[in-house]
């Protein structure tokens, strides 16, 4: 635990949990537990970080502060230095050691300790694992030799609240553009409106407005509910309110006359039904002193091992764990380049197709192996993840299509629907013709008549471009039925 001149000093171990919830601020301060060092004099520190710097930069800032009531000299000379632990508890952004003198009340630090697209983009996952900034401060008096290594655990949480809700909007064919509909998401800690939700209808437009009442960081997912009670995702996206803007909109993939068009399917009794999730700090913090102690000595030159943690593990961690670990797995998926060890009982749950496999007398059954030469590797890990723990990470245009056509294969209807709404959600014209013939080939009749009518929408670009050409040519049917639908 010593300094890099061998010397003894006294380490602190700061971890804050939830920091991307950290808007870049003026006012926001995030400041640990104080702690007192026995071995500098009895003196009583807290470490503190500025997610904006103190000029409202693009860095973040840290600092050592002494506190106003601290015993000990008016003022002490100490040298300090800060760095930061990744997910590997390896020490990263160094300062170097800094000698100052710290008057009681008094810190010291550094404005421009680390970027923020770094942490919070570039290095996101390796510097915030399980969104957990783990900062270490080591300290020692300037004059004469600390005769103890001493060390403290801090531990801060930015306490989120999460909201789910459901909003029914009756009389949907009547609203109109001069009379949003409004609905408020209060904070349960300060029982004030933190969101407000404003849904804006038109004929020709639809898009709900996202208007915040204070500056935030707010993660929010936006789903419709079909007739079939399935939700059909429009949006999952993280929103940065800041002072200067403080309103954010949402467009639905569909307008009010194409929702009044499939009101059968979307509007029973014309009333239409949206499911919202969102987390967003309201500015509560917790924070605690986990232990201290001297004469101790660290596993890791530069980093202490940070505190452990006891977690339960949720039913979707273990079997993500079980599914990772191949442990007492009883069947094989088999693509021509990779084959996936998995579980009977698992596969026959949540596929249908899979169960008359394992269930009947097929040679699956006897040869304790699926063959799958149909699709890539890539599009059959991504399902067994889905299976084990209904999560689909990194889903991008390409992916989703594959992915949709193997949940449709073996009739993986949840699957299928997520895939669905992420298609209709990230419809352009460069990709409506691909969705056409995808919505076609699996007789999905509601994927089907989204495209189109994007399509007839968008059928200046689309109709002179190549894909549609290429349509034409190899699905003549499939082009002339959508072509026929303009005229009607």
């Amino acid at each position: 635990m010593s300094n890099k001149t061998g010397n003894k000093c006294f380490c602190v171990t700061w971890r804050i949990e939830n920091f991307s919830f950290c808007l870049k601020a003026s006012d926001v301060r995030i400041e640990s537990s104080s702690f007192i060092v026995e071995t500098m004099e009895e003196t009583k520190w807290s470490l503190w970080i500025a997610p904006g710097g103190e000029s409202l930069s693009d860095d973040i800032g840290i600092y050592l502060r002494r506190q106003k009531d601290c015993e000990g000299p008016t003022t002490i000379e100490i040298e300090y230095e800060f760095f930061f632990i990744d997910e590997n508890e390896s020490a990263f952004s160094f300062t170097g050691p800094v000698k100052a003198s710290f008057e009681k009340g008094k810190g010291w630090g550094f404005e421009d300790f680390l970027k923020r697209e770094e942490l919070f983009h570039s290095k996101r996952t390796s510097y915030l694992p399980k969104d957990t900034l783990t900062v270490c401060c080591k300290m020692w008096e300037s004059s004469g030799i600390m005769k103890q290594d001493g060390r403290c655990f801090a531990r801060s949480r930015i306490v989120i609240e999460r909201k789910s809700f459901v909003w029914t909007l009756d009389e949907f064919s009547s609203l109109r553009t001069d009379a949003p509909k409004t609905y408020e998401i209060k904070s349960s800690s300060k029982n004030e409106t933190v969101v407000r939700l404003n849904l804006i209808v038109g004929d020709e437009i639809m898009f709900l407005e996202l208007s915040a009442c204070l500056p935030m960081v707010l993660r929010f997912r936006l789903f419709i509910l079909n007739v079939t009670g399935n939700a059909e995702q429009v949006t999952e996206k993280e929103y940065k309110f800041g002072d200067t803007e403080m309103r954010k909109f949402i467009s639905f993939p569909l307008t009010k006359n194409e929702f009044v068009a499939s009101q059968d399917f979307y509007l029973p009794n014309d009333a239409m039904t949206l499911k919202c999730e969102c987390a967003f700090w309201s500015g509560v913090l917790t924070s605690e002193m986990e232990s201290v102690a001297y004469d101790c000595h660290a596993t890791h030159e530069d980093s202490p091992p940070a505190a452990k943690e006891e977690l339960s593990n949720t039913l979707k961690d273990d079997l993500k764990s079980l599914l990772n670990g191949q442990l007492f797995c009883d069947t094989q998926l088999k693509t021509s380049t990779r084959t996936f060890p998995a579980h009977v009982s698992i596969l026959s749950a949540r596929s249908p197709v899979f169960k008359a496999m394992f269930t009947s007398d097929m040679r699956e059954r006897a040869n304790e192996c699926v063959s799958i030469e149909d699709m890539d590797e890539d599009t059959v890990q991504r399902m067994l993840l889905y299976m084990y723990t209904d999560k689909l990470e990194g889903l991008q245009w390409k992916s989703a299509c594959e992915v949709y056509a193997a949940a449709d294969k073996y009739g993986i209807l949840s699957l299928r629907n997520e895939c669905s709404s992420f298609l209709k959600a990230n419809l352009c014209p460069s990709n409506a013709c691909e969705a056409l013939i995808l919505a076609d080939t699996h007789s999905d009749g509601v994927l089907k008549t989204i495209v189109q009518r994007f399509i007839l929408k968008h059928h200046k670009h689309i109709f002179n471009s190549d894909a549609w050409k290429g349509l034409m040519e190899i699905h003549p049917k499939l082009a002339a039925d959508t072509m026929i639908l303009k005229c009607q």
